[in-house]
């Protein structure tokens, strides 16, 4: 499975129900050097996959949480 190499964590916030939402554009880059482009509004759930990307999972660690 790919993986997420580049996230800006600034460009989400956690919702108490543990998914994420993109605030502001944001690109994410995976190892491979492939770039997804989020829009605002766009929810991330725990568990979920967009693109073979597990991203709530990738922001959870990012964020240290």
């Amino acid at each position: 499975m790919e993986e997420i190499a580049k996230v800006e964590i600034k460009e989400f916030q956690k919702n108490p129900d543990g998914s994420w939402v993109c605030i502001k554009n944001s690109d994410i880059t995976t190892k491979s050097g492939r770039v997804i482009r989020v829009s605002p509004g766009t929810t991330f759930r725990p568990g979920g996959k967009v693109s073979g990307l597990e991203v709530a999972k990738a922001l959870d660690e990012v964020s240290g949480q």
